[in-house]
């Protein structure tokens, strides 16, 4: 029995040195390295637009012969490829003239905006939609007159997550678009 297990371990060791010999001696092929194509990222669009704000001197006095929105020239950078959206985006932060501001309350929320058949749809969550009178119609107005300045835009349809609704804040009627702002500009 021990002749048997004796050979049998022999056989073994055999087999092993045979197969690393034969490892040492099979020549090593290189795989060629292939280099992924990086893909480029694209740098953002700047894309000059007209933005409207609040004319602040309005704002404070209410004097009705001074000019309600005024035009602001800004390059905005179209990161999205929704213009419509970075738009109303910068209408949501403050102008950078110091005469101008936005009326659009700092608690709203924008869902989206979304353009179909020259329509804007913009979509913004009630959570957050708080105001007075005044506060809802510069909202409606500034983004109104700064997206019809657009080739895309011909009215503004204005949601409320998703629905058509009565109103922003509770105010004005928004059950049907905007297409001009007479009056404001």
């Amino acid at each position: 029995m021990k002749k048997i297990l004796a050979i049998l371990m022999i056989l073994v060791l055999s087999v092993g040195i045979i197969s690393c010999k034969n490892e040492e001696e099979t020549p090593q092929v290189e795989e060629p390295v292939v280099e992924e194509p990086v893909e480029e990222i694209p740098e953002p669009e700047t894309i000059k637009v007209t933005l409207y704000f609040a004319n602040e001197k309005y704002i404070e006095i209410g004097d009705e012969s001074l000019q309600k929105l005024i035009p602001e020239i800004r390059e905005i950078e179209n990161t999205e490829d929704n213009l419509e959206e970075a738009i109303v985006r910068a209408l949501m932060e403050d102008p950078e003239s110091d005469n101008l501001r936005t009326v659009i309350p700092s608690s709203t929320k924008l869902n989206g905006v979304e353009v179909a058949d020259g329509t804007a749809f913009v979509d913004f969550a009630r959570d957050g939609m708080h105001g007075g009178s005044l506060q809802e119609t510069f909202t409606i107005y500034q983004i109104v007159a700064s997206l019809i300045e657009l080739d895309t835009v011909d009215r503004v349809q204005f949601l409320i997550d998703g629905e058509i609704d009565d109103s922003l804040m509770g105010h004005y009627s928004i059950d049907v678009p905007f297409d001009n702002v007479e009056g404001y500009k």
